[in-house]
């Protein structure tokens, strides 16, 4: 799954956001919170990148048939989403690199 899949919940139980930055962060770059939740469901690859004393998580995935990252937090059973956007150039390349040296099996799960 990913590079520190160890700390990834099992099961996340919901999903919240800032309103706010929400609202900054469709405007900016066209990806809603809400929508974000489908590539949280389904990640392709997760690494670690903690920031001011808290775990983080880059999530990548697809949204549309679009690259994305979704970068979250967790508080217990909840996952917040703190920022979603398109994924920079060397990041499509990192994912197709990724996939095309995933086991089968793996692409299952």
């Amino acid at each position: 799954m990913g590079d520190d899949g160890q700390e990834w919940p099992a099961s996340i139980r919901a999903f919240e956001w800032d309103e706010q930055k929400r609202q900054v962060n469709l405007r900016t770059h066209r990806i809603d919170f809400g929508d974000a939740q489908k590539v949280i469901d389904e990640p392709i690859f997760i690494r670690r990148s903690d920031r001011e004393g808290e775990a983080r998580f880059v999530v990548y995935g697809f949204l549309e048939a679009r690259e994305v990252v979704v970068i979250c937090t967790f508080r217990g059973e909840r996952c917040r989403v703190i920022s979603a956007r398109r994924a920079r150039r060397d990041e499509r390349r990192k994912y197709h690199s990724r996939l095309s040296r995933r086991p089968e099996a793996e692409e299952r799960d």
